[in-house]
């Protein structure tokens, strides 16, 4: 065989080994990482390089720019694992979550509302704080702040979820509550006792669990399962 012959017969094999490289069904199952470009209304995302991979049930919440595990079979069906974990093993992702009330909507004003959650499969923890401005307004009823996902049902309809709340009035006193999430909402509100026995529970509003005023502060943690 001449120089030229195996020159021609080395560039079909690195030819035929890059192709084969690329077909499932020659290489098998595997996995690689991708950049999401698009989301589907479907359950798939589709990948910067073309792919088109149906999404776990754990990858949630797919946003473009995410940065993903993909998987394909050796039939070359292609799955969206999910965005990959951070060092800590939990990611927290900011969301904007609105305050308003069962009766005339407060109005937060020049006051400061932070809010973000963290997913564990279909768990959701999110953590809410709240600091009053000097331009807020409380309206009337009960205050509700929105989540980033709807709960899940729960069996009865008795039942729901609760977390931990604590409300500030500035350099006067502090008072733990309960944070409460119905069954199949998006709306936490917090309820304290109205005496110390814990009888009579009543939800927070203008006036409970004092009167509020400019500089004071709430914060809710919650931990509930998505619908």
């Amino acid at each position: 065989m001449t120089a030229s012959s195996r020159d021609v017969a080395s560039a079909i094999r690195r030819r035929a080994l890059t192709a084969a490289s690329a077909e499932p069904s020659v290489r098998g199952a595997d996995w690689r990482l991708a950049t999401v470009s698009t989301v589907g209304s479907d359950g798939t995302v589709t990948t910067s390089d073309g792919l088109v991979a149906r999404r776990m049930a754990t990858y949630r919440t797919p946003l473009v720019g995410d940065l993903i595990v993909v998987t394909v079979s050796g039939g070359g069906s292609w799955l969206a694992l999910g965005t990959l974990g951070s060092g800590t093993g939990s990611t927290w992702t900011p969301y904007v979550s609105a305050w308003s009330a069962s009766g005339t909507a407060p109005a937060l004003g020049n006051g400061t509302i932070s809010s973000a959650y963290t997913l564990r499969g279909d768990e959701c923890h999110v953590s809410i704080r709240q600091v009053m401005g000097s331009t807020t307004t409380y309206g009337t009823g009960q205050f509700r702040w929105s989540l980033p996902f709807t709960a899940a049902t729960l069996p009865s309809a008795v039942m729901f979820w609760t977390g931990s709340a604590m409300a500030g009035d500035a350099g006067t006193a502090y008072y733990p509550g309960v944070a409460r999430l119905f069954s199949g909402s998006n709306l936490v509100m917090c309820i304290n006792p109205a005496s110390a026995t814990g009888s009579s529970g009543t939800e927070w509003n203008a006036t409970r669990p004092h009167t509020w005023g400019s500089g004071d502060y709430l914060g809710l943690d919650l931990t509930y399962q998505i619908a």
